[in-house]
């Protein structure tokens, strides 16, 4: 709870939480075998997702309830029928884009009230654009990523933006400078301050 950690004891948790990802690596190598054994591989769309990650000591934090994409940023593996094997995409996605990916893969009907949007054209053209932008939020925290950036704001209890923070990603893809009150970045954090507001006005 005070200070940082010793090297020593950091390492014992980057060795545990690694041993957590090699032990689950192996129970899906076990689903995937199984599936092949009963013949289902051609008719079974598989859907591998997980928890947001932890800050293994990333920005001097060990937790997982922040905005930086350390956390934020997750696996998202699907492998089925008319999926090319080993393709990555690099468009953003989001979790609630699963849902209305399985209703087209079973052929049901995307429900009105689904957020998210199907993947399907992510799974045809791998290296196509995605979403304009994805979400997130954790306590007070509300986050924007968009292909180049993420814009993150604080709010106290009667609403109040307290802190702002934004990232350059190509400049900066491990998020060490917040350029949220830099002058250059002004109309930037007003447009993506804005675009964050119209998207919580919708949840």
């Amino acid at each position: 709870k005070e200070g940082p950690l010793d090297e020593e004891t950091a390492r014992t948790l980057v060795h545990g939480y690694c041993a957590g990802v090699s032990y689950m690596d192996a129970q899906v190598g076990r689903v995937l075998d199984e599936v092949d054994r009963l013949g289902l591989r051609e008719n079974t769309l598989i859907v591998f997702v997980a928890d947001h990650g932890w800050q293994l000591g990333d920005h001097g934090m060990w937790c997982k309830h922040c905005l930086f994409e350390t956390s934020l940023h997750c696996p998202l593996i699907l492998s089925g029928p008319g999926i090319a094997s080993g393709a990555r995409v690099s468009g953003l996605t989001e979790y609630l884009d699963v849902y209305p990916t399985l209703c087209e893969a079973a052929g049901l009907a995307v429900p009105a009230h689904v957020q998210g949007r199907s993947l399907r054209s992510l799974i045809q053209n791998p290296g196509g654009r995605g979403s304009d932008a994805v979400f997130s939020r954790i306590d007070r925290g509300d986050s924007i990523k968009t292909a180049t950036h993420r814009y993150s704001e604080w709010r106290g209890e009667s609403g109040e933006v307290t802190s702002r923070m934004l990232y350059d990603h190509q400049k900066d893809p491990g998020e060490n400078t917040n350029i949220a009150e830099t002058p250059e970045a002004t109309a930037l954090v007003a447009d993506l301050s804005s675009r964050l507001a119209r998207h919580l006005a919708k949840v």
